[in-house]
C-alpha cells in the first residue's frame, strides 16, 4: 500500500501564504501543513487550522530567520547581534560545533515554540523544521529528547526519494544538498525506533525545491515506493505581500499552488493507487 503526505512548510510566514496553503487543502491534494510561530502571520495559521480540522498540523521549528519565541538571554547563542536567529542551517551547525550555542539552548528554544502553538490551540501532528536545521545531529537528537512530553510522536526524516530523470543541470546543487541530508538522515534513522517516534519511509521535493513541473511531479508520484511517503510543498499566492524574512521562493510558490490544486495531478494520484493522508495516520497502535 501506498500513502502519500503532502506538507505545506511555512505556514504563518505570510498571510498569501497561510490563503494558499488552506486553498490547496480544501480544493487540491495538501494533507499536512508546519506552522512558523515566530513569524507575523502565525495567528493568523493557528485560526485557519483550528477551523480546517482535516488539515494537519506540525510545527516548523524556526532555528535559522526571524526572532526566538524563547526570551533571548537564555538562547543568546543561537542568535546573531541584532538579536536574530543567523540566517542558515549551515550558521547554526557552526554555532554548535564551536560550542557557542548549545543543546540546552535549542532545547529551550523547541520548547518554546511548541508551547505557543499549543497555547493558541494547534494540536501538533509532527516536527518538521525551516532550512532544514532539524537534520543536524545535535538538533534531531534534542527533538527525541523533547517531544514526548508534548504529545508528539512523528517528525519529518531526510530520506530523499525520486526520480532524477527529468532532473535540470541548474538544480545540480540542490541535488547534493539533498544527497547530503539523506546520508544526515541515515544517522538520524538509526535513533527513531529506540525513542518510539514515527517517520515517513521516503520524502520527495527538497532537490526539486523551487522548481516544480507538471512532468515531474507526475513521474516522482508514480515512483512513490511502498509504505508512507511525504512531499514537501511551498504554495504561495501569486501576488502575495512582502514577506518579514528573505527568501527565495516567491515566484515558484505561485506554480506549485497551481499543481497542488490541479485536478489531473488528484486523477494521476487516485490513478497510481496512492492513498493521501497527514501525519495521523503514522501513529502508533
Amino acid at each position: 500500500m501506498r500513502r502519500l503526505i503532502v506538507n505545506a512548510d511555512d505556514f504563518g510566514i505570510a498571510s498569501g501564504v497561510n490563503r494558499a496553503i488552506i486553498e490547496a487543502h480544501a480544493r487540491g491534494i495538501v494533507t499536512s501543513a508546519t506552522v512558523m510561530v515566530n513569524m507575523p502571520a502565525f495567528a493568523e495559521a493557528a485560526e485557519l487550522a483550528r477551523s480546517h480540522p482535516s488539515l494537519g498540523v506540525g510545527l516548523h521549528f524556526n532555528l535559522t530567520q526571524g526572532r526566538p519565541i524563547a526570551e533571548p538571554a537564555r538562547v543568546a547563542g543561537l542568535l546573531d547581534e541584532q538579536g536574530e536567529f543567523p540566517g542558515t542551517s549551515t550558521a547554526v551547525a557552526r554555532r554548535l560545533l564551536l560550542g557557542r550555542a548549545t543543546r540546552e539552548e535549542v532545547a529551550i528554544e523547541l520548547r518554546a515554540q511548541i508551547e505557543r502553538a499549543q497555547a493558541h490551540g494547534v494540536r501538533l501532528t509532527h516536527i518538521d523544521s525551516h532550512k532544514h536545521a532539524h537534520a543536524l545531529p545535535a538538533v534531531f537528537a534534542v527533538i527525541l529528547e523533547t517531544i514526548g512530553r508534548y504529545g508528539i510522536d512523528a517528525v519529518r526524516l531526510h530520506r530523499e526519494r525520486g526520480s532524477f530523470s527529468l532532473f535540470p543541470l541548474k538544480l545540480a546543487k540542490q541535488r547534493l544538498v539533498a544527497l547530503a541530508l539523506t546520508q544526515l538522515g541515515r544517522i538520524d534513522a538509526a535513533r527513531l525506533s529506540r525513542a518510539g517516534v514515527n517517520a515517513p519511509d521516503a520524502l520527495v521535493g527538497i532537490a526539486r525545491t523551487g522548481c516544480w513541473t507538471v512532468a515531474w511531479l507526475k513521474e516522482a508520484i508514480a515512483g512513490l515506493p511502498d509504505g508512507t511517503s511525504e512531499l514537501m510543498c511551498h504554495p504561495g499566492e501569486p501576488d502575495a505581500e512582502p514577506f518579514a524574512v528573505r527568501t527565495r521562493l516567491r515566484e515558484s510558490r505561485a506554480i506549485e499552488l497551481a499543481l497542488l490544486t490541479d485536478p489531473e495531478i488528484a486523477s494521476h494520484i487516485a490513478n497510481c493507487g496512492v492513498a493521501l493522508v497527514n501525519y495521523a495516520a503514522l501513529a502508533r497502535p
